[in-house]
């Protein structure tokens, strides 16, 4: 198996089945990834991202837009140089609403994704980005959901292509706390949730390690996962040029 058609079976399982316009969506998703195998220059592909505040059990928010505002900066410059995909941000939600203790302090990994098949995760459903998938799957908006605390020793969670949400830790964007601030952490969940798996390079931007303030993962993309980014369902895709 070739790894554009690897690629285009991939990009078949995050369709899920589902098309953008029959037949055109997919074959514009095959084509921009084939453009990145082969080194053409694509044209700008667009993810698009919801941030979503949830508030602790007083009403008080987690963190602030404001505090997430070079993340989101961070995010559009790696995946705009690295992979040519304009992130554009949709919205900033505060939920005032208080969060339960489940939603609040989640589990990662295999138990997330446990707590997601049994429904536990239904504070994050409800407040995610709605998916019209009557319409189109393609350039489904990929909500980032800013939580108190992970377990597991981990600062962000993502379930990859089975949900259109990310978890990140609110001590990520507190610039007084410097050996939790770290503004990759953002732009690495998003990258899970296009489907990219972990690097051992720890200058690659799915390094699975960054350590504050010293220590920070790197950036960089390689040929492969570009292609895999721009074979995902939440982009809108580029043109090769």
């Amino acid at each position: 198996m070739t790894l554009l058609t690897g690629v285009a079976r991939t990009a078949s399982r995050a369709l899920g089945g589902l098309t953008l316009d029959a037949s055109t969506g997919l074959a514009r998703i095959t084509e921009a990834a084939g453009a990145a195998i082969s080194g053409e220059t694509i044209g700008p592909a667009t993810l698009r991202v919801q941030v979503v505040i949830l508030s602790d059990e007083n009403g008080q928010p987690l963190t602030t837009p404001a505090a997430m505002t070079p993340s989101i900066d961070l995010a559009g410059q790696v995946l705009g140089t690295e992979a040519g995909i304009r992130v554009r941000l949709v919205g900033t939600r505060v939920i005032g609403e208080p969060a339960p203790a489940r939603a609040l302090d989640p589990r990662s990994n295999r138990l997330l994704l446990l707590d997601d098949v049994l429904g536990r995760t239904e504070f994050y459903r409800r407040h995610s980005a709605p998916v019209d998938i009557s319409t189109a799957v393609v350039g489904a908006p990929v909500t980032v959901i800013v939580v108190r605390n992970i377990a597991g020793r981990v600062t962000g969670c993502s379930l990859g292509i089975s949900a259109d949400w990310v978890i990140v830790q609110a001590a990520l964007f507190d610039r007084a706390r410097g050996n939790t601030y770290d503004e990759t952490v953002l732009v690495h969940e998003l990258g899970h949730a296009l489907n990219l798996p972990h690097h051992r390079n720890r200058q690659n931007l799915m390094s699975p390690t960054s350590s504050p303030p010293g220590q920070l993962r790197g950036t960089a993309l390689v040929g492969w996962q570009k292609a895999i980014l721009h074979a995902n369902r939440h982009l809108v895709p580029g043109m090769s040029q």
